[in-house]
């Protein structure tokens, strides 16, 4: 308590109460990000004996040993299975908790900043305050009693907030102790686990054929619990994680708990010694699929300064004979305003994750450097695109590049992620599929031969040829919806077909010539060449920071085509060579935004 107003104390004085100091803030230091890849862990470690149990009753059994030892072998085994399948229920639930547990430090870190920064703050006012009280004018008085009353008022509702955080706290850390303090021993596992049915297996026993539409599937995910969903993404996460019609916030989940396990058993036999050729090709798979993900953690959103989302689409290791599939995905498709997904060419396999993951990324980039609009770019390696350097002289997936019946396939197995996009939206994002080189081949057959489901727009960049004798028109969507990005100098859209004369690649018609129709942009390169020094370079460049053709793609995914800078179109005088326009305009550098690569 202070005098104010003078007297000195004497009967009748004024008095302004001092306000008092908040309480401290205790030190906390916590990781959630670690706490995650624990409880990930966890989750791997389950998966991987619930894959014991199920091998015990099946492929584990012996049915022509017989005789005293097969009956000892399948006596001693068959409480192996139920313990096994016991510890897998047990190491689930705790793996759950402690998911749960680090998205309850990652809110308590949160609180903890702004509960630091608001009692630094306040404290600061309150010293300052209480310094100020002594000498005060008997006028001031009143209001320094209601300043006083305030900041007592704020002080009380701040050590309420600091009270309530450090209980918080301590139930988390308790609730963390009783989750590992019931599956210490085997014994606590089997009285608590043994015998208990897996909510898995109900669940799935309920999933929809095999064919079924993704609607189908989407409608039996979402009739299932919480409880459910979380068993089948433990218990069976390749039952889901490449399903159409399945949440992609699901398929991530569900992707990364076996893209874990796979790493922890391969690398494993890595280290014993004992890994075979088939099973160093799905390790290999399995690392690029990891090296992409950890390539997109930490990237920055143009207009929000924040991270990227990124989600693990599709994992599939062992894919077309070991080329493996997968699709990585920046910003969430089931929410986003504008999706586009991005279809690879030539050379493409699983281990191409990162380069892949760049060209979506560079999409994402930017279109985000020029929209508040949300954003969804799906690096989409969904198909057995030639994989082998066409220049190099070998293999055979590369023979096949003269021929459409890979871009067949892969057409339909992009209508069938088009269609499980399609599935999962009530309302009516803008959508549009960018094929490069053979997957721009892929893109017009999917198009054409089976239908894209929801798309708006077609992109055909670096192009050799659209696929049968398809023309823009024959694609799905408007002409005018149909757009064409191609470098003069790359030699691979040269193998196309032109005007009435056939190309050497008999992939289908050059998008680039006048009578295919759509919208070619300019797509020049800055580094291209004159004449007929041709670089597979040229081929490559499409997606490069400040191209024309990263622009003019950019404007496409988010809807704003006005800003997009048509080109002229090739054509085919019959009696000399193909014409190209574009190679005498001088290239420009548009602005694609600032954003680490």
């Amino acid at each position: 308590m202070n005098d104010a107003a003078g007297g000195g104390g004497a009967p009748g004085a004024l008095i302004v109460p001092e306000a008092p100091l908040p309480d401290a803030v205790p030190h906390f230091d916590a990781d959630p990000a670690s706490v995650t890849a624990f409880g990930e862990d966890l989750r791997a470690g389950s998966t991987q004996i619930d894959d014991f149990g199920g091998f015990v009753p099946g492929q584990a059994q012996v049915p022509e040993w017989t005789g005293d030892a097969g009956a000892a072998y399948h006596a001693d085994i068959r409480p192996q299975g139920r313990q096994a399948d016991a510890m897998s229920l047990a190491l689930r639930n705790v793996a759950h908790r402690v998911l749960r547990h680090a998205d309850q430090l990652t809110a308590l870190v949160r609180d903890h900043e702004d509960l630091v920064t608001d009692r630094t703050r306040l404290n600061e006012t309150v010293i300052a305050f209480n310094a100020g009280i002594d000498g005060s004018p008997a006028a001031q008085v009143p209001a320094l009693q209601e300043r006083s009353r305030e900041l007592t008022g704020q002080v009380s509702s701040l050590n309420g907030r600091i009270s309530s955080w450090k209980q918080r706290l301590a139930t988390e850390e308790s609730e963390m102790r009783e989750a590992f303090r019931g599956a210490l021993t085997l014994e606590q596992v089997d009285q608590r686990w043994g015998g208990v049915a897996d909510p898995a297996d109900a669940a799935l026993a309920r999933r929809p054929p095999s064919g079924a539409s993704p609607t189908d599937v989407n409608a039996w995910w979402d009739s299932l619990t919480e409880a459910e969903q979380q068993a089948i993404m433990a218990a069976a996460p390749g039952s889901i994680g490449n399903l159409d019609g399945i949440p992609a916030s699901a398929r991530d989940e569900a992707n990364r708990v076996s893209l874990s396990r796979d790493l922890h058993e391969l690398e494993m036999l890595e280290e014993a010694g004992t890994i075979t050729y088939d099973e160093r090709q799905l390790l290999e798979n399995a690392r690029a699929a990891r090296d992409a993900i950890e390539n997109a953690e930490g990237r920055i959103d143009p207009q929000t300064l924040e991270p990227v989302d990124s989600i693990l689409y599709m994992y599939d290791p062992g894919a077309f004979g070991g080329d493996g599939r997968m699709a990585l995905t920046y910003g969430d498709p089931d929410t986003a305003d504008h999706v586009s997904v991005h279809v690879p060419g030539m050379t493409t396999d699983m281990t191409s994750a990162v380069g892949n993951g760049d060209d979506a990324w560079a999409a994402y980039a930017a279109s985000r450097s020029d929209t508040t609009d949300t954003v969804a770019t799906i690096a989409w390696i969904g198909y057995d695109a030639p994989d082998n350097y066409v220049f190099n002289g070998g293999g055979l997936d590369i023979l096949q590049v003269a021929g459409e019946g890979l871009a067949e396939d892969g057409g339909a197995r992009l209508a069938d992620t088009m269609a499980g996009l399609d599935a999962i939206r009530d309302d009516d994002p803008h959508v549009t599929v960018v094929g490069h080189s053979y997957g721009s081949t892929t893109t017009a057959h999917g198009a054409a031969d089976e239908g894209l489901s929801g798309v708006d727009d077609i992109v055909l960049i670096g192009s050799p040829g659209a696929g049968d004798d398809n023309r823009a028109d024959d694609l799905g969507v408007d002409e005018d919806n149909v757009w064409v990005g191609t470098n003069s100098s790359d030699p691979v859209s040269y193998l196309g077909d032109e005007g009435y004369v056939g190309g050497i690649g008999t992939l289908g018609h050059d998008p680039a010539d006048r009578d295919f129709g759509g919208t070619r942009f300019q797509a020049e390169d800055t580094e291209r060449f004159d004449g007929y020094n041709y670089s597979i370079d040229q081929h490559t460049s499409y997606y490069e920071q400040n191209s024309e053709s990263l622009y003019n793609i950019s404007q496409i995914i988010t809807g704003q085509t006005d800003d997009v800078q048509s080109a002229e179109v090739r054509y085919d005088p019959w009696y000399w060579e193909v014409v190209d326009p574009e190679a005498d305009r001088d290239v420009t550098n548009p602005d694609t935004g600032s954003w680490e690569e």
